[in-house]
């Protein structure tokens, strides 16, 4: 099938276009033959009329000249009258011929050789001095006049003829131009169909590439730049799935490395805190304690680094389903009760039924991050509170605490990865300033957005995420 194809992408437009505009072409030629033969056909009218009526006007002409002559010598006798006649005769004669080159009926023409052998045999008569009325050319006149009143005819059936011809002409066009409507929009609805499968074959390629699906192989047929291009993206996939393992395999190492001799020193400083080697003084044990509170915090740092580098890959490999929203929300507030009661911390919730598209275990993280860390910042005895509602296509959630705050000057920087405040609370443990990275990345993935909403007292974190996502990347 592929050999089928032209070369190039652009020779197949326009083949397409060549092929779109044949039925027009097909018209107009047609269209350009009718009105030649049209204007051909005028034309001979045009001439015959012309030369009927001049004809008919000298035949008239030359036999008012010959009954003039015919009497005049009748009366004096007169040889050269007799001449003249002659002469005039000739020029009938010739008219004659001249009209009878016509396009006659046959009853014109039976007229016409009627008056010619009427007047011969009326020459014939003088040619040999027999007695001749004069009267007798007057029947000749009449019957010729009967004759010139044929062209009259001749130009009323030409003109019918002509207009006959216009009609149809004009009927044979409209009928092409209907036909050629629907045959061109077919063979453009054809083209495009083709077209627009080759163009649907490399978006779709760059859809999984760009879902992270590098199991399949790319493959685009048709013209050869386009096949081109579909080989490229197949070296694509093939390069994006080999720094994925890579950075699987990072990852892998990463946690291993570190986590291996992050346990023993756990290990270690658990067995010296059992007092296992010995009894340890009360210096020793705080040492021992310092030892134990940092290496725990550096295993929760090193499991936040890689939670955010796996967010940021697996953001781009989002399948939206429909997520009821407040119900992820209902059971992130219950898994948070305890360590909320412990700090005497309430939970007001004032949440609406809001279905979205999205990914469940994502938009979960994302609310767990922002009362985790409203948790965090609010004073003992605060209050944190979770709204939902459904605003304009969209679902709007707002976490908001009675901490310290965000400074304006951070409101930007506090979704950078590492980044904390300066109001952060003394006293409480420090986060790795990932919580809130990983929550904009997951939003962002959703098309949603997530920003920090201007309070004169405590913290407030809007997210805004879209019902449906329309067209599905």
């Amino acid at each position: 099938m592929s050999r089928l194809y032209p070369k190039s992408f652009l020779r197949l437009i326009l083949i397409g276009f060549g092929l779109v505009s044949l039925p027009l072409v097909f018209a107009l030629g047609n269209a350009a033959f009718n009105v030649q033969h049209l204007a051909e056909q005028s034309e001979m009218a045009v001439r015959e009329a012309a030369v009927a009526t001049r004809a008919s006007r000298e035949m008239m002409e030359t036999l008012t000249g010959m009954e003039r002559a015919l009497r005049q010598f009748l009366v004096l006798r007169d040889r050269g009258l007799l001449e003249d006649y002659r002469r005039l005769r000739g020029e009938f004669v010739q008219a004659a011929q001249v009209y009878a080159r016509l396009p006659l009926d046959e009853g014109g023409r039976a007229k016409l050789s009627a008056v010619l052998a009427r007047e011969a045999k009326l020459l014939q008569a003088l040619d040999d001095s027999s007695s001749v009325s004069p009267d007798e050319f007057s029947v000749i006149t009449e019957q010729a006049r009967g004759v010139l009143a044929a062209s009259g005819r001749l130009i009323d059936a030409e003109i019918e003829r002509l207009r006959t011809t216009a009609l149809d002409a004009r009927s044979t066009l409209m009928w092409q131009l209907l036909a050629a409507i629907p045959v061109t929009l077919a063979i453009a609805l054809w083209f495009r169909a083709i077209i627009s499968s080759q163009l649907q074959q490399v978006d779709r390629a760059i859809r999984t590439i760009g879902r992270a699906e590098y199991s399949d192989g790319v493959t685009v047929s048709g013209p050869q730049d386009l096949a081109y291009l579909g080989r490229r993206l197949d070296w694509l996939r093939r390069r994006l799935a080999e720094l994925e393992e890579q950075k699987n395999r990072f990852l892998r190492h990463v946690s291993h490395d570190l986590k291996t001799p992050l346990t023993s020193i756990r290990e270690g400083a658990q067995l010296l805190g059992e007092g296992v080697p010995g009894p340890l003084n009360e210096q020793q044990q705080t040492i021992i304690g310092i030892i134990d509170q940092n290496s725990r915090r550096l295993q929760q740092l090193i499991e936040e680094l890689i939670n955010f580098q796996q967010a940021g890959f697996a953001a781009s490999s989002i399948d939206p389903h429909p997520v009821a929203l407040d119900v992820v929300c209902t059971q992130v507030l219950r898994t948070h009760r305890l360590v909320a009661a412990a700090r005497a911390i309430l939970f007001e919730r004032k949440m609406t039924p809001v279905l979205v598209e999205g990914d469940a275990d994502k938009l979960r993280v994302v609310v767990d991050n922002l009362i985790t860390n409203a948790i965090k910042f609010s004073p003992r005895e605060g209050v944190v509170r979770v709204a939902l509602e459904k605003y304009d296509g969209r679902a709007v959630l707002d976490v908001t605490d009675e901490g310290p705050g965000v400074a304006a000057e951070e409101r930007e920087r506090v979704f950078e990865p590492f980044f904390r405040g300066t109001r952060a609370r003394r006293g409480t443990v420090k986060g790795s300033g990932l919580g809130l990275a990983i929550a904009k990345e997951y939003v962002i993935a959703h098309r949603g957005k997530i920003e920090v909403i201007e309070e004169s007292k405590g913290g407030h974190f809007r997210v805004m995420l879209p019902i449906k996502w329309g067209k599905k990347d």
